[in-house]
């Protein structure tokens, strides 16, 4: 092993067993974050069918087929091409 190999060894695990010993954690901010939360009435009331909406989780585009009370009925077209079709309620829902 050549003397530049072996010193950029030792440098490279220093450099590790440093960064690894420091916590990992960080302040907490005192302000809470804003509440970007809407009560399930006005989620539903602002969606349309023809509406492009997708699971807040994530997932395909949907589009919006009905509108049930909370339920929204929701169609999209899977990878493989085929037709899919839910119902899903309106607070887990995102419009585009």
């Amino acid at each position: 092993m050549s003397a530049f190999t072996k010193l950029a060894s030792v440098a490279t695990t220093l450099a590790l067993g440093i960064a690894l010993g420091m916590p990992l954690s960080a302040p907490a901010f005192s302000a809470s974050a804003p509440s970007n939360v809407i009560p399930q009435s006005q989620i539903a009331g602002s969606l349309q069918p023809g509406d492009l909406v997708r699971l807040r989780s994530g997932g395909p585009l949907m589009t919006v087929n009905g509108i049930r009370g909370n339920q929204v009925d929701c169609f999209w077209t899977g990878l493989d091409g085929e037709p899919n079709a839910e119902s899903f309620p309106a607070a887990v829902l995102k419009k585009f």
